[in-house]
């Protein structure tokens, strides 16, 4: 349950909360249920606190620090979190519906079941991040960190992957359609079963054949013609046309 005092002191202003908790590093921080829509946030330090189901909808967060926070069923819609640390952060089952996370340090954060649907997360680290079906419809991770990120079941329809790094990132049976993925780095990162149909995969980097042929579909995705080629005459059903 939350903490009344708490909650009114970090509606006081973030110079008031941040010398409160540099005074009071100990203190178990719970704001859980606390409704801090539209609120001036930037710069806070929420590290390690309990926020499950917190509504930060239309916050500036620019800047917070939220690593290790619990975030888990929270909203977060059209927030700004750019800048905003949430390494090692729970952010499981949250809304984040078109949240701004650019350049937004997520590593090793959880998000699984997360929507992220329409988000900014141009140049965030999400290295090693859990986002098992989550929904990132339409998500911008340009020059996005995404090495060793779980992105199993994920719906990335019509995302901008481009330039982004996928390196050894799980995207078994990920939903890419539509995706651009140009000068996107997908070296060892595994695509069982990933829906390909559409995607612009004209100019990824370090992707092989051996990748290409586990997909569940590359139907009239964007390659260069060697390679497609090769798939129609070695893995024609991938192509849609065995």
């Amino acid at each position: 349950m939350a903490n009344q005092e708490q909650l009114k002191l970090i509606k006081g202003g973030v110079d008031v909360w941040n010398a409160w908790r540099k005074a009071n590093p100990s203190i178990r921080i719970d704001l859980s249920g606390g409704n801090f829509s539209k609120l001036e946030l930037s710069c806070v330090d929420l590290a390690g606190a309990n926020l499950q189901d917190v509504n930060f909808n239309h916050a500036d967060l620019s800047g917070a620090i939220l690593s290790g926070a619990n975030l888990s069923e929270s909203s977060l819609l059209e927030a700004n979190l750019t800048g905003a640390i949430l390494e090692n952060a729970n952010v499981s089952d949250a809304d984040l519906l078109r949240v701004i996370l650019i350049r937004a340090n997520l590593e090793r954060a959880h998000l699984a079941k997360t929507d992220l649907t329409g988000a900014d997360l141009t140049e965030a680290n999400l290295t090693e991040a859990n986002l098992h079906l989550a929904n990132m419809q339409n998500v911008k991770l340009i020059e996005a960190k995404l090495e060793g990120c779980k992105l199993r079941e994920a719906n990335l329809c019509q995302a901008d992957l481009s330039s982004a790094n996928l390196g050894r990132a799980d995207l078994a049976q990920a939903n890419l359609k539509q995706a651009n993925l140009d000068g996107a780095n997908v070296e060892q990162a595994s695509l069982i079963q990933a829906n390909l149909q559409e995607a612009n995969l004209q100019a990824s980097y370090n992707m092989t054949l051996l990748q290409l042929s586990k997909a569940r579909s590359v139907r009239q995705a964007r390659l260069d013609p060697p390679i497609y080629e090769q798939l129609v005459r070695e893995y024609p059903h991938v192509c849609g046309e065995g």
